[in-house]
């Protein structure tokens, strides 16, 4: 006969798990695991938090501006359709508007940095 957990349910009715120790009890009743349950949960909530979701749907590199259109774009469905809150789209917004001064900052820094090293070429040469 297979053992069961020796707690009951909040409605009552026996627990159907098996115990994980000696103390009869499942990982969810056991009294011993109460820190270990804590811990699990924390854990999980961050996992399962707006920032770990949003991590793993990024990509590792740099977005594309077509990529950002179509985040912003995301965003806006969401928020028309009820699924995602204003502020999350708009701060989505801010991102994509700071993500696209950095480009244009790092573009300008390059051409920069070009025609420098081509005006110091020329004079080398010229």
């Amino acid at each position: 006969m297979d053992a069961k957990c020796s707690a009951t349910n909040k409605n009552g009715s026996p627990c159907s798990a098996g115990p994980v120790r000696e103390d009869g009890y499942c990982y969810w009743h056991s009294p011993d695991l109460a820190d270990q349950r804590r811990t699990d949960r924390q854990r999980g909530g961050a996992a399962r938090s707006n920032v770990a979701r949003a991590k793993r749907q990024l990509p590792d590199a740099v977005l594309t501006p077509a990529e950002l259109q179509g985040f912003i774009g995301l965003a806006l469905r969401g928020v028309l359709a009820g699924r995602i809150e204003p502020g999350v789209a708009n701060a989505v917004a801010t991102l994509a508007r700071a993500a696209v001064a950095v480009r244009e900052a790092t573009e300008v820094e390059e051409r920069l940095t070009a025609l420098e090293t081509a005006d110091t070429h020329g004079r080398r040469h010229g």
